[in-house]
């Protein structure tokens, strides 16, 4: 079982956030409260009593740290959608997962669970014969199952993190047992900091519903990319050319400059819908990681059904035994998810048969200033290559769209004239 510890939180929290509680309704000034006599029980009621009254934004003041060890990837990318959290997780582009471990459900017992065990043990195989045959560990990482274990940190205030608990014990996450006692696991540590408050919340708290879960696998095949521009602005330069004149700070015939602009919120006028099919499920975790977006994420297991996968060029060149082992273990776990679904395997516990390489679909909107610092990041060359490929996808699209902008959109090294990876650059600075 995973383990979900607040390793570190603000000093005095629960203090400042009931100083906030009476900021708006007693007089004196913000420093006085906070250095008043008031304090434990009576702060606590106090900011129960506001938070009863719909008022949650009080306890945004309480920030903390979340250490999550040995959760599944599968928890990892229900909990990274999270978008006012901040993470830092253990990269499977430079770390050896080889040993890393999985995630077995504790309700799995007798033979399902031996079955299900050796398919995992199996991927692992795969995973460190891959990376002896010379595929590069990014892309070994393909093969690894959702069960695997991850280790990451995220810090959040403490009204996001009651949110992350109803989302995982009543919310989308319910329908999994390891998210329900990660919920249970946070819901423990939180009362401890504001008693009943959960219990509080609960009544008048909506459940989300979760996606509905069927197993329909279908064959194991290649996938391919794919950029959709699904919603644009009806008159992109109408609409920026109104917020520079609302501003004054820039026009139409210095949009390279608006660009280079370390706060360029004309840009935020500019909202765009991409629709990318062919992501595999690792890479979804790269585009999650911008938190300044609207995404929309598929489940696990839709990508296990669809059955297709990223082939990258580093197994496609290399040929032979590489190619064949990677081909043939999207085949065989195939063959053995479906197996066990037709034996009575839960289709929550199939989702934890989708590969990293499985591929999704992912619906994203984004404002052009957020479009502006995603595309630095990530037509890059030192980018994964497979969410650089995506960005390069995205950029033709929206310079077709509004060429008199984003023909100034790209790598950071094109846009500001100077590369930001420091000793890590690729040394081939591109130029706009």
């Amino acid at each position: 079982m995973g383990n979900a510890r607040i390793v570190s939180q603000s000093d005095q929290g629960l203090k400042v956030c009931a100083a906030a509680a009476r900021i708006s309704t007693t007089e004196g000034g913000a420093l006085g409260l906070l250095e008043g006599r008031m304090g434990g029980d009576r702060d606590r009621m106090l900011v129960k009593k506001v938070l009863s009254s719909g008022h949650k934004s009080l306890i945004e003041h309480h920030a903390l740290t979340v250490a999550m060890d040995s959760v599944s990837v599968l928890a990892e990318q229900f909990l990274i959608e999270s978008r006012l959290v901040a993470f830092t997780v253990k990269s499977r582009r430079y770390v050896d997962f080889g040993g890393a471990g999985f995630y077995v459900p504790p309700s799995l017992t007798g033979e399902l669970r031996a079955r299900y065990e050796s398919a995992m043990r199996d991927r692992f195989s795969d995973y460190v014969a891959l990376v002896k045959l010379g595929v590069p560990l990014e892309d070994a990482r393909f093969v690894l199952p959702y069960c695997f274990a991850s280790h990451f940190y995220m810090t959040l205030n403490a009204r996001s993190l009651l949110q992350l608990i109803f989302a995982l014990r009543y919310g989308r996450g319910s329908a999994f047992e390891e998210l329900r006692a990660l919920g249970e696991q946070l819901a423990a540590q939180f009362e401890a900091l504001y008693p009943g408050v959960i219990e509080a919340e609960r009544a008048h708290h909506p459940d989300a519903r979760p996606a509905r879960l069927v197993a329909e696998l279908h064959a194991s095949a290649p996938a391919q990319l794919r950029v959709t521009l699904t919603a644009a602005p009806a008159d992109a330069p109408a609409a920026l050319e109104r917020a520079l004149d609302f501003t004054g700070r820039y026009r139409m015939d210095e949009l390279r400059a608006l660009t280079r602009d370390a706060r360029a919120r004309e840009l935020e006028a500019l909202c765009y819908t991409f629709l990318l099919e062919g992501v595999s499920q690792a890479c979804v975790t790269h585009f999650a990681r911008h938190r300044m977006q609207s995404p929309l994420f598929e489940p696990a297991l839709h990508t296990l059904n669809r059955g297709r996968y990223v082939l990258p060029e580093t197994v496609a060149a290399e040929g032979g035994e590489a190619l064949e082992r990677y081909e043939a273990a999207f085949r065989a776990n195939e063959r053995t998810a479906r197996a066990l679904g037709e034996d009575g395997l839960a289709p929550e516990l199939l989702s934890y048969f989708a590969l990293s390489g499985h591929t999704a679909r992912l619906m994203l909107t984004m404002n052009a200033r957020e479009l502006s610092h995603f595309m630095r990041l990530r037509t890059c060359e030192r980018a994964q290559w497979e969410i650089r490929a995506f960005s390069q996808e995205m950029l033709r699209k929206l310079t077709g769209s509004f060429p008199e902008l984003f023909r100034w959109y790209g790598p950071g090294c094109a846009v500001t004239g100077r590369c930001p990876e420091g000793r890590l650059s690729c040394g081939r600075p591109k130029t706009l």
